[in-house]
C-alpha cells in the first residue's frame, strides 16, 4: 500500500516535472510572432502551422493548435522521467548511490530514442516536425531541454529514496 507521504510526493513531483519540461520547451522552441502572423517552431503535422496575427490574438482555438505539441511533448517527457526512470531505478541499481545516475541515464537515453523515432517519421515523410539529428545546430535546442529534464529525473530518484522506507 502506498503511504500518503509517497502519494503526495509523486503528485507534486509529476506536476512540477511537467511544468518544468513545458517551460524548457517554450524557451527552446518559441512561437514566432511577427506582423505576418504566428509560426510554430515546434509542431508535427503535414503542413507548417501558421495563422494570421489577428486570428492568433483573438481565437483560443488558434492558440490551442500551437500549444498541443508542447503539452504532448511535456507529457511524454514526464512519463519517461517519472515513470520509466523510477522503474529503471527499481530494477537496475545495485546501490542507493547509483539512483541518480541510473535515473538520469535512462531518461536521457529514452528521450534521445524518442527524438530518433520522431526524426525517422520526418525523414520518411509521415509528418513534418522538428528534427534533432540533422546537425549540431538542430541538436542544441533539443539538448537544452533533454539534459535538465534528465538531471531532474535523477534528483527525483534521490529524493524518493527516503520516502520509500
Amino acid at each position: 500500500m502506498i503511504g500518503p507521504k509517497r502519494c503526495l510526493y509523486w503528485l507534486a513531483a509529476i506536476a512540477a516535472y511537467w511544468f518544468f519540461a513545458l517551460w524548457l520547451l517554450y524557451r527552446a522552441f518559441p512561437v514566432f510572432v511577427d506582423s505576418g502572423g504566428a509560426v510554430a517552431s515546434f509542431h508535427w503535422g503535414r503542413y507548417p502551422l501558421a495563422v494570421g496575427l489577428t486570428a492568433y490574438q483573438r481565437s483560443i482555438a488558434a492558440r490551442l493548435m500551437f500549444l498541443y505539441p508542447y503539452w504532448i511533448a511535456a507529457s511524454l517527457m514526464t512519463s519517461v522521467g517519472c515513470g520509466l526512470a523510477a522503474w529503471a531505478v527499481r530494477h537496475w541499481r545495485r546501490s542507493r548511490s547509483r539512483a541518480f545516475l541510473v535515473s538520469s541515464a535512462a531518461t536521457l537515453f529514452s528521450l534521445l530514442l524518442a527524438a530518433g523515432l520522431s526524426d525517422a517519421g520526418t525523414s520518411l515523410h509521415v509528418w513534418r516536425g522538428p528534427t534533432m539529428y540533422g546537425g549540431v545546430a538542430c541538436a542544441l535546442p533539443f539538448l537544452r531541454v533533454m539534459a535538465p529534464v534528465s538531471l531532474l529525473a535523477g534528483a527525483l530518484a534521490v529524493a524518493r529514496d527516503p520516502l520509500s522506507g
